[in-house]
């Protein structure tokens, strides 16, 4: 929600539209909603009640909207019902998509891992479906989620990728250190940390040939690498742009599946947005935003996955100049003065 709502927030009131932003969680809810035990789970009701009571006060009130737009969904459960209280406002809708949330990402992970327990049970994805059908617009992140809302009946489907905000994620002033052994990270959510512990062998590997620390931030549990210095942190905005500016090496590993092909690919651009090749699984827009040989490393097998790393780690020139072919992609294409105009234009349309 952060880069794709509120991130647009000054391009909107700099072309004299006024955006009026209600988060179904309290900022209190959302720094506490992955506590683990008893205490996350109060967390989570408690912040779900208050949130479902905001959206029955907005609810009975629409007035004076020009549109009304919708990030994933309006309410945890419960979507249905409110996609035709907005429908009756006779207000123009517009629905956000940026994540294949039709599906249910846990029909995607192994039994026993724990990032099973960050993931949702109780969201129905049909409810994604209904409001793709009933928006009057739809914003897709990517080509695949686009193609998947026309499937479900979306009256109008505009692409737009997950911004940038190219002036916060930037390369660090000062060159990285050059000594002690490089800095490899991944930077992600609970419910991805299946990802990256699948490629833990192939890292183990290269440590044994060049060694490395891995900076991990935001795991759902500890991430184990044998020879490997792991470091790891809970995820903080405060912290984000200057974490990513950090790495030598980014990852971005993903199984081939349904739900991962629909990512809209953010991390990869942060990556690069901080001069950061990256090694990345090429799946859904990975195969774009991750240019092979140029930007980064597309990796497949444990093997390409050591071999890859270790061509970053033994070479800070190549480095250099991946890292900086990607800064220039995400400035030319991925960034907000880039992609606001595209964001005004459709509201505007929708609107009229």
């Amino acid at each position: 929600m952060r880069p794709r709502v509120y991130g647009y927030l000054p391009a909107l009131r700099e072309a004299g539209i006024e955006a009026r932003v209600e988060p179904f969680l309290s900022d209190a809810a959302f720094a506490r909603f992955y506590a683990p035990g008893p205490a996350g789970f109060l967390w989570k009701a408690a912040g779900s009640a208050a949130g479902y009571a905001r959206r029955r006060r907005l609810l009975s009130d629409l007035g004076g909207y020009d549109a009304i737009l919708v990030h994933r969904e309006a309410v945890p459960r419960g979507n249905r019902p409110v996609l035709r209280r907005l429908r009756e406002s006779g207000i123009p809708l517009v629905y956000d998509l940026d994540d294949a949330i039709y599906m249910r990402p846990r029909d995607f992970v192994a039994g026993g891992e724990d990032s099973l327990r960050s993931m949702n049970r109780g969201k129905d994805p049909g409810e994604v479906d209904a409001f793709l059908a009933g928006a009057d617009l739809v914003l897709a992140g990517n080509g695949i989620l686009a193609e998947h809302a026309r499937e479900v009946g979306a009256r109008r489907v505009v692409v737009l990728p997950t911004p940038v905000d190219a002036e916060a994620f930037r390369p660090p002033e000062h060159p990285r250190p050059g000594s002690g052994p490089p800095l490899v990270g991944w930077i992600g959510s609970p419910t991805a940390t299946y990802c990256l512990r699948e490629i833990a062998p192939a890292l183990a590997a290269a440590a044994e040939r060049i060694p490395f620390r891995l900076l991990v931030i935001g795991s759902s549990g500890p991430v184990e690498v044998p020879g490997v210095e792991v470091i790891r942190r809970d995820w903080a905005l405060e912290t984000e742009a200057a974490d990513y500016a950090s790495l030598d090496v980014g990852l971005y590993p993903l199984p081939d599946n349904p739900w991962t092909r629909g990512k809209c690919g953010y991390k990869a651009l942060l990556y690069a947005a901080c001069g950061t090749p990256s090694v990345a699984s090429p799946v859904g827009v990975n195969l774009e935003y991750v240019r092979d040989g140029e930007t980064g490393f597309h990796a497949r097998t444990p093997a390409e996955w050591t071999d890859r790393l270790l061509r970053l780690l033994g070479d800070g020139t190549l480095r250099a100049r991946m890292g900086a072919a990607g800064r220039r992609f995400v400035e030319e294409r991925f960034s907000y003065p880039v992609l606001a105009p595209v964001l005004v234009g459709a509201l505007r349309e929708a609107a009229r």
